[in-house]
């Protein structure tokens, strides 16, 4: 029963810049026009419908034609309405997780929330797993030893056309920390960054204890998963990193720096392009292009002084920048947003 913790930090993947997604589709991530009314919908669902399975299937299958659809109806009902169980963990005790039990009860650890969702998924139709295994989610870890440790996190995957991908509602619910006293305490949170994964974005937090499910190229062993370099999610769902080659660089060279990069949500940042890795070259020109929803500026920080501003793009609320230096230097990318607030979002350096 793994627990999701957000650090402002994290580690980031491979090569030298290259446009990563072209701005109609960035614009339509930002825009969650996509899912929009399926989301809305779906967040408006009357609790009495929800207490009986087979009326709260039949209110989200409304409107949810395709697979994906179903998948995302289901995802965004169980984050917004399952609490992550930390209270009866803090007592050793996980209460009823059942898919029944927890639609009751609108209290689950991992298991029941993929437990309800596999429940769901079936009912509506879909090709759903439910899939036991080891996973790594604190970015400031430096190393992980499962070695005579059973799974420790649940989620699911389900086949959308003809593909399996990776669907993880209990970190799409929010987030757990300790207190003061050492007791977990949830914080609801909905992220979109676990809905709709493929299997390359997924292995470097979530390994399968049935290996059959890992779908990499290659299939890693539990040990090769253990060394593995996190690299948090972000870093694909913000589209600054391609999955895929990050995977294959980071088995390759498993001392390769990858740029870092803040916790960010699809629908609030998306990269159009910068590059992918964390040392810059000297005197050779960086381009930089954002999306950011909520912002009024975007700074190009060197060594923890304001050196320049992106140029922005009414039109589209783009951020744009072409970065070019002789000096080294460690260099921060600042958002401000509508409130004043500054927020670091990317790092890098020249050194």
């Amino acid at each position: 029963m793994k627990y999701t913790i957000y650090y402002l930090f994290i580690c980031l993947s491979s090569v030298i810049s290259a446009q990563n997604l072209n701005l109609d589709d960035a614009q339509d991530l930002l825009d969650n026009s996509k899912y929009a009314d399926i989301d809305s919908y779906v967040r408006s669902c009357p609790t009495a419908t929800a207490k009986d399975p087979d009326q709260l299937v039949s209110y989200l299958e409304k409107m949810a034609d395709t697979d994906l659809e179903k998948a995302r109806a289901i995802y965004v009902w169980l984050a917004e309405n399952i609490s992550y169980d930390a209270k009866s963990i803090n007592k050793n005790k996980y209460g009823d997780n059942t898919a029944l039990g927890v639609l009751k009860s609108r209290k689950a650890v991992c298991q029941g929330y993929a437990k309800l969702f596999e429940f769901l998924g079936k009912k509506m139709g879909l090709n759903i797993q439910f899939v036991g295994g080891y996973s790594k989610n604190d970015v400031l870890q430096e190393s992980w030893d499962f070695d005579g440790e059973e799974g420790d996190h649940a989620w699911n995957m389900i086949k959308i056309d003809d593909e399996w991908r990776v669907f993880d509602a209990t970190w799409g619910a929010g987030i757990v920390n300790d207190d003061a006293r050492g007791r977990l305490v949830f914080t609801k949170e909905y992220s979109d960054n676990w809905f709709d994964l493929s299997p390359y974005e997924a292995i470097f937090s979530h390994y399968p204890e049935d290996t059959s499910l890992i779908l990499t190229e290659p299939r890693l062993t539990l040990d090769k998963f253990e060394s593995l370099q996190l690299i948090p999610i972000y870093s694909f769902t913000s589209n600054l990193l391609d999955s895929e080659a990050s995977f294959l660089k980071a088995l390759k060279k498993p001392s390769a720096k990858f740029p870092k990069i803040y916790p960010v949500e699809p629908s609030e940042f998306q990269v159009i392009q910068a590059p992918k890795e964390f040392r810059l070259r000297k005197r050779k020109p960086h381009n930089f292009q954002f999306l950011a929803k909520g912002v009024v500026n975007v700074f190009l920080y060197e060594d923890d002084e304001k050196i320049q501003t992106f140029e922005k793009n009414e039109d589209d609320n783009s951020f744009s920048l072409e970065f070019m230096t002789k000096e080294e230097l460690d260099i921060e990318i600042v958002i401000e947003t509508i409130d004043g607030d500054l927020f670091n979002i990317l790092e890098y350096t020249t050194r």
